[in-house]
């Protein structure tokens, strides 16, 4: 087994779940994620070992996944989360709209704090990594995502 395929298996489910966290969207999830093992292959050479592998290949599928929202393909989030009771139409539709000014917020931010925000909160991985991987310290990564925060909530104000 070559390392690329022992990194394939090692990491494609995680990278899939940040991925449909990310999108909403198990298709798109699933195309996005043999989108970033390509990337990964062809530019291989362009690793740096400094921060996990991980950490890369999120960071390429956040990269794919903003391309692909900015070109307009976006989705809407499955819901996919199971419930108890059925909410009714309205709530349904607050929660998707909720969901996709989420998205377009997180778009907005600057891409430190964009960057900070996905790979954190979608992807798991702890500040100090995202830090590291950027030549930062952790407190850089925690003062990012604090503003991020801070920035989310005022955009987001009007769904409370």
């Amino acid at each position: 087994m070559t390392e690329f395929e022992k990194a394939y298996q090692s990491y494609a489910l995680r990278v899939y779940r940040f991925l449909l966290a990310l999108t909403g969207n198990e298709q798109q999830a699933d195309e996005l994620t043999q989108e970033v093992f390509y990337r990964a292959l062809v530019h291989i050479g362009r690793y740096q070992e400094q921060g996990s592998m991980l950490t890369w290949l999120c960071t390429i599928g956040k990269n794919a996944w903003l391309s692909e929202y900015r070109k307009g393909r976006k989705t809407v989030p499955l819901e996919t989360a199971p419930t108890l009771s059925v909410p009714g139409p309205e709530a349904a539709i607050m929660k998707r709209e909720r969901h996709q000014a989420l998205r377009r917020a997180i778009v907005k931010l600057p891409e430190d704090q964009r960057d900070v925000v996905i790979l954190h909160i979608y992807g798991g991985i702890p500040l100090k990594e995202i830090a590291a991987q950027r030549g930062k310290s952790e407190s850089w990564g925690k003062v990012t995502y604090f503003r991020a925060k801070q920035k989310l909530a005022q955009e987001l104000e009007e769904f409370k």
